[in-house]
């Protein structure tokens, strides 16, 4: 371990020394100075919520956009937490839900792949589901640019578990054999994307270019998809929960069923986030992509 490695896992490990109540009070506090300071991620947020609910009231979105901020900065300071804390503490501050949807899904023998999306404290319910199952599962994530940040960043994503984090841009072949070793995969479907790498889907109201790999994967393995996802309560535990397996729609028609499977996931997500709207990541700008984009080398 570098220096740095060493200096930036210091650095975190000293915030989290302060109760997590405390560190929670601090986020919210935060949060509220971001949504008044950060114009362009407010506007963002309140854009966002105004066009994915337009049967509520500007209130509804003043109120909901702050709880948004609030949110995210709580999530912020949660997560030195996870560098401390062993897993079964992590464990402790977390409720599972469902687990016999995983086992029956694995007890097909062909895998298992976990849609899920940037809700509650993704970070924390990562390591608590994985506890509660028992196993861990191959996380597909795109690498931080600065290297120590990464390591830290997978090292907690992969405490003591049997977890691997799978590098976004070559993780095909990866994900094959672990579905072949009967392993589950985490895949994230509630980012933009650009136009060749996904399909045109319907995501509250509006036209949504969704990654299509899941609907890809699941088709040509056949192995069973679940909703995963979590929710920070008001007892300050996280409630983990596990869906139902989602039906696979495999026809002739392998473009269709790529087109019908997307929407069929995304459709999943937002009912999720229409659960708890405050608790998913509005800051991303989800709808970036338009309908009418150059290729590729036009961009250059």
């Amino acid at each position: 371990m570098s220096f740095t490695d060493k200096a930036l896992h210091a650095g975190v490990w000293a915030l989290s020394l302060p109760p997590l109540a405390l560190n929670r009070a601090v986020g919210r506090g935060l949060g509220r100075l971001a949504m008044k300071f950060d114009q362009r991620h407010r506007d963002i947020v309140l854009n966002n919520l105004t066009a994915s609910f337009p049967e509520k009231d500007a209130a509804w979105v003043q109120e909901t956009g702050r709880k948004v901020f609030e949110h995210i900065a709580q999530v912020t300071t949660e997560i030195p937490h996870l560098v401390r804390l062993s897993p079964e503490q992590i464990l402790a501050q977390a409720r599972c839900h469902g687990l016999d949807n995983v086992h029956q899904a694995l007890a097909k023998g062909k895998g298992l792949i976990m849609l899920t999306g940037h809700f509650g404290n993704w970070e924390w319910a990562n390591i608590a589901g994985a506890m509660g199952l028992g196993f861990g599962a191959l996380i597909v994530a795109r690498p931080i640019d600065w290297a120590p940040a990464d390591r830290l960043v997978n090292g907690w994503r992969t405490k003591g578990l049997d977890s691997q984090v799978v590098p976004k841009s070559r993780s095909a072949r990866v994900l094959l054999r672990g579905l072949r070793q009967n392993r589950m995969l985490g895949l994230l479907l509630d980012q933009n994307v650009d136009w060749y790498d996904g399909e045109w889907v319907d995501f509250f109201g509006r036209p949504a270019c969704s990654n299509k790999g899941m609907a890809l994967l699941a088709r040509s393995t056949e192995a069973p998809v679940i909703t995963y996802h979590n929710w920070r309560a008001d007892d300050g535990k996280f409630d983990v929960y596990f869906g139902k397996e989602l039906p696979l729609i495999k026809t002739d028609d392998k473009t269709k069923d790529t087109w019908q499977n997307t929407q069929n996931y995304t459709k999943a997500l937002e009912d999720i986030i229409r659960q708890k709207p405050e608790q998913w990541f509005w800051l991303h700008q989800r709808w970036k992509t338009k309908p009418s984009q150059p290729w590729p080398r036009e961009k250059r």
